[in-house]
């Protein structure tokens, strides 16, 4: 099926359609009448109005799942800190290693000095 521009479509059928009601309602054009027209430009207004709270469900939804993966973040911060601050474990221990932390004795110290450039 042809992708077309759904709004553009709906605003020159709209258009259209009150330009029928005005001019000429009572007339069928290519065994179309303004009646089935207007019927047809309703079914598909319905449909745009499912899907847009399909939409706003969605995104409550994404909003709640959000909320429960930053949640879980926090507690996993915690969980790396309190495996850190056990005195059986600690930052350098395989546990933390394995749990995803950068080990102490992995750590780069994060000082770095320039090479200066070589003049000829």
């Amino acid at each position: 099926m042809a992708k077309v521009n759904n709004k553009e479509v709906k605003a020159q059928c709209n258009h259209m359609n009150d330009a029928w009601v005005e001019g000429a309602p009572n007339v069928e054009f290519n065994g179309i009448s303004q009646a089935d027209f207007a019927a047809a430009i309703a079914d598909a207004a319905q449909d745009d109005q499912e899907i847009a709270d399909m939409e706003a469900k969605l995104q409550m939804r994404r909003d709640v799942r959000d909320g429960k993966y930053f949640a879980i973040n926090q507690q996993r911060s915690r969980v790396g800190q309190g495996v850190a601050g056990n005195p059986a474990y600690g930052d350098d221990s395989p546990l933390y290693g394995a749990m995803g932390f950068v080990r102490k004795s992995v750590r780069a110290s994060g000082l770095t000095r320039k090479k200066k450039a070589l003049k000829s």
